[in-house]
């Protein structure tokens, strides 16, 4: 009777057995991401100085924690944020972090931030967003897209504008960009920014076509803003969201 060895479960990776509960979660209808959830690492990566550890709900329900290598640095050059691992990541694509994390649609990860704080400011960043955003209220293009949207929204009412990634238009260009030019002076940074600047415009005439005679929120995430463009959008009656890449997102949906 030929001998029986033993069973050879080579095929029982953790990556296999979590991307089935991944599939089977997804597919019993648990969400991937909540507003809540959004809402609380939001506001650990904003107090990431005082947190030793961030905590990160997997789509099981559990809990992980993922320690904070800039917990009390005072002067830190790596800044956390939220990164996503969506369906397909969870389920079909390997994740590149640790077993634990198989079951995570988003994790904390960090940005250096050494090269973008070298990079100094344009000189009068209100005064170009002033004159481009005057730019883009006189344009055909402002018009016709004033039209649009008044088209489209007919009777429905909007609760909110929310705006993702619009750019900072105060910070100077990068070196490497810089270098691809023959000469680069004042206007050459402007003309760097503009599609910055317009970007936000569209967002202040769509708001304001949206507002009529109520208040309206305008909303805005982008973890690139520098403070002092945070400090111009709230003049112009922005509110800054999800500087660490969440916060915008928790606004989306409020069934999320």
């Amino acid at each position: 009777m030929p001998q029986t060895l033993r069973p050879l479960d080579y095929g029982c990776t953790d990556w296999r057995i979590s991307s089935q509960r991944a599939a089977d979660l997804y597919s019993s209808g648990t969400r991937l991401w909540t507003k809540e959830d959004l809402e609380d690492i939001e506001q650990q990566l904003r107090q990431s100085y005082a947190m030793e550890r961030f905590s990160v709900r997997r789509i099981d329900g559990s809990i992980i924690q993922i320690s904070n290598p800039m917990f009390q640095v005072q002067n830190p050059i790596w800044k956390p944020h939220v990164k996503y691992q969506e369906y397909w990541q969870l389920v079909k694509a390997q994740p590149n972090g640790p077993i634990e994390t198989y079951l995570c649609s988003y994790i904390v990860d960090w940005t250096n931030q050494t090269a973008r704080n070298f990079r100094e400011l344009i000189a009068q960043p209100m005064q170009v967003f002033d004159e481009k955003h005057l730019l883009w209220q006189n344009s055909k293009t402002c018009k016709d897209l004033a039209a649009l949207v008044q088209d489209v929204l007919g009777t429905n009412t909007v609760k909110k504008v929310l705006c993702f990634g619009l750019g900072d238009f105060c910070r100077s260009a990068p070196e490497w960009l810089k270098k691809q030019h023959d000469s680069w002076d004042e206007n050459s940074e402007v003309k760097n920014v503009m599609g910055c600047i317009i970007q936000h415009s569209v967002a202040l005439t769509i708001a304001q076509l949206c507002r009529g005679n109520e208040t309206l929120p305008l909303l805005a995430q982008d973890p690139e803003y520098t403070e002092v463009a945070e400090d111009i959008l709230a003049k112009k009656e922005f509110k800054i969201v999800g500087t660490h890449g969440a916060g915008g997102f928790a606004e989306i949906d409020e069934n999320m």
